[in-house]
Parts: structure tokens; C-alpha cells; sequence
């Protein structure tokens, strides 16, 4: 069966893209004469960022990440610290990996205040990966922390603090690879951060 040029014609077509500074406009034709719909699409936020030195880390205190692997759109980290600024409200997938010597319990803490619902994870036994996938939502509620590199002066700090019981354990260990002979450097901790709306 042949095709004719009326019959290739799709029914969906993307027949305009216009990208701003933030954000992209894209309107969708509905067949040949259909109604034109604008969907605002934002353009993407995230942040991959890692430590692979080995650190001991006291109850209350955060995970400190020394690289960043990629960093795109309205958050940024500042470099050797447990800091990381985020100031476009919505839902953002969030992965940790932590590799530790001791027991532990570890959670994603936003503004020095609030754990993250769904972000807890730990382990009875030493010496294992703990990692743990959610999501969070962030709203406009929570860009509070001065932030001269956002757009609005606000943003929402996220660190990955230990939550362990100092009378379970004094501290916990993010262990690499250097002290068993291997000569490549591994990850001790790493976070994800994606925006998904």
C-alpha cells in the first residue's frame, strides 16, 4: 500500500519553539486545522555533586561534597561545603549515596530546620552503601535563606546532615578507597538533585 503526502501528515506537530532566559514556550497544532494550545514548559534544574575524600562526620554535622559532577539551571553549591542553594520552586528527584564505616542514620535537611519527608536512610550494620530515591516538593514558603546569586535575593539550602544518636555512635565514617590499596578514587557521598516539574 502506498502513502501518499496527505497520509504522512501527523496529527501532533511541534510548530513553534521559542526559548527565553527560564523558560520555554512551545505551541502544539492539533491536526491541519486544529486549535493552537501554548504549553509553557521551564527549562531544567539540577545539580550531581560528590565527595571522594574521607570524612568523619559528628551528630548534626553535614556531609561535605568537594566535586561537582554537573550543575545546570537555578541552584548552585558552593564549592567544599555541605551547601547546596536551590531557588525554583517545584518537585525535584533526589538521589544520596552514602558509603559508610559505622552505623548510621542520614537525612536531607532544608534550611537548617526541616528533614525532608521521605529522605531518613540508614543502616544497623557498618561498612555498606546506604541510598535512598524520592521526591520532594519545594514551594515558595521554603526560599528563605539569603541567596544574592538568585534571581529573588531567596532560595531553599539543602545539606545532607548525620542524625545518628551520638550515644549509638560518637560519629560515622564516610570511607573510600585509598585505605584498602585501591588507587582510583571512589565515592564516599553523592547527591542528585532534578527538577521534574
Amino acid at each position: 500500500m502506498e502513502n501518499n503526502k496527505d497520509d504522512l501528515n501527523e496529527n501532533i506537530r511541534i510548530s513553534e519553539i521559542i526559548v527565553n532566559k527560564n523558560e520555554m514556550d512551545i505551541t502544539i497544532e492539533h491536526g491541519v486545522h486544529g486549535p493552537q494550545n501554548p504549553i509553557k514548559a521551564t527549562s531544567p534544574t539540577f545539580i550531581n555533586i560528590y565527595s571522594s575524600r574521607e570524612q568523619r562526620i559528628r551528630q548534626n554535622e553535614f556531609i561535605i561534597f568537594d566535586n561537582i559532577n554537573s550543575i545546570f539551571g537555578q541552584c548552585i553549591h558552593i564549592s567544599n561545603t555541605s551547601e547546596i542553594y536551590v531557588w525554583k520552586p517545584g518537585y525535584y528527584s533526589v538521589f544520596i549515596s552514602i558509603h559508610h564505616l559505622e552505623s548510621c542514620q542520614f537525612s536531607l535537611l532544608k534550611n537548617s530546620e526541616f528533614i525532608a519527608p521521605a529522605s531518613t536512610v540508614g543502616s544497623l550494620s557498618g561498612n555498606s552503601q546506604n541510598s535512598n530515591l524520592f521526591i520532594i516538593q519545594l514551594t515558595d514558603q521554603d526560599m528563605i535563606i539569603n541567596s544574592p546569586f538568585s534571581d529573588t535575593g531567596y532560595s531553599c539550602k539543602l545539606q545532607v546532615i548525620n542524625n545518628t544518636p551520638p550515644s549509638y555512635m560518637q560519629y560515622v565514617t564516610l570511607i573510600g578507597s585509598f585505605n584498602v590499596g585501591n588507587t582510583i578514587p571512589q565515592i564516599t557521598a553523592s547527591i542528585t538533585i532534578q527538577s521534574i516539574t
